[in-house]
């Protein structure tokens, strides 16, 4: 085969290359794009053009629709999808398509005032609980979109999938993380030691692997994660809860957890209170 066959034969299974952007306030709610041109929401995102790498295409698709600059460097998921994994008008002749998801960060209330939409394009831009995303967008977006969420969470890589579906699912995957309501209660962290005349009546442990990640524990109906723990088994004593085992069908999971304590910080604190609970923090060094 010469070197124009061989070009040719190459070109003929040619993909589309796409790229997008996963961002998240600092409630863990992803941002996600309504347009005018679709029935069902987006993340930041396009086609890459030509010359183009799809990182390089992920920062410029930020410009151009929610006029903002950010670095764009952490891929999550790369997805490929089949000529069959999408309904296209025949006239397309859609070949398939690789999309590229990236890590846009976590942006605070600054970030997000200064979000600016395309006008003609984006009519609205908000920020949804991961549960709902099935809801507002396409089947393919909603998966890969949770896919994304999930590798962040992990922080073990890239996750490659195949029309939104893992091709080596993770515990994350498999369990369903974020495919339920979370609770809407977020209790204040309290870094000041548990008052001697005060009850413990609930007690979790923050246990961290050696590279940073911390332990949680997955429930199988729900995906829900929690931090191993619970009622204490001795009175007074929040060790005796932190530590008591977890149900024999819950699933472990270490997790990527970002601005995590530090070793002067790895002693018993009190994490919440609502005027009926206090729960303890404790110990690092436990995967």
């Amino acid at each position: 085969m010469n070197e124009a066959a061989y070009g040719a034969l190459r070109a003929s299974a040619a993909l589309w290359a796409g790229t997008s952007v996963l961002i998240t306030n600092q409630r863990g709610q992803v941002l996600i794009q309504r347009v005018g041109y679709r029935p069902t929401c987006l993340l930041p995102g396009g086609a890459v053009d030509k010359g183009e790498s799809p990182a390089q295409g992920a920062a410029r698709e930020l410009k151009e629709e929610l006029g903002t600059t950010a670095t764009v460097n952490r891929g999550l998921v790369v997805d490929w999808v089949s000529p069959a994994g999408r309904t296209t008008p025949p006239a397309m002749k859609f070949p398939g398509e690789l999309l590229h998801v990236f890590d846009g960060g976590v942006w605070d209330k600054d970030q997000i005032a200064a979000i600016r939409p395309a006008p003609g394009e984006i009519e609205a831009v908000e920020f949804v609980e991961p549960a709902n995303l099935p809801a507002l967008m396409s089947p393919g977006d909603a998966r890969r979109a949770l896919s994304a969420l999930r590798a962040r969470i992990s922080g073990a890589g890239p996750a490659f999938l195949e029309d939104g579906l893992p091709i080596a699912p993770t515990v994350l995957d498999r369990v369903g993380v974020l495919r339920t309501a979370r609770a809407r209660h977020h209790f204040p962290f309290h870094p000041v030691p548990v008052p001697e005349d005060l009850t413990v009546r609930q007690s979790w442990a923050w246990t961290f692997a050696p590279d940073g990640r911390v332990l949680v524990l997955l429930d199988p109906d729900s995906g829900a994660a929690c931090l191993p723990g619970g009622t204490p088994r001795q009175a007074g004593s929040p060790v005796s809860g932190a530590t008591r085992p977890p149900p024999s069908c819950f699933a472990a999971a270490s997790v990527s957890c970002r601005g995590r304590p530090t070793s002067e910080d790895a002693r018993p604190v009190s994490s919440r209170r609502d005027g009926r609970t206090v729960c303890s923090s404790c110990a690092r060094g436990v995967q």
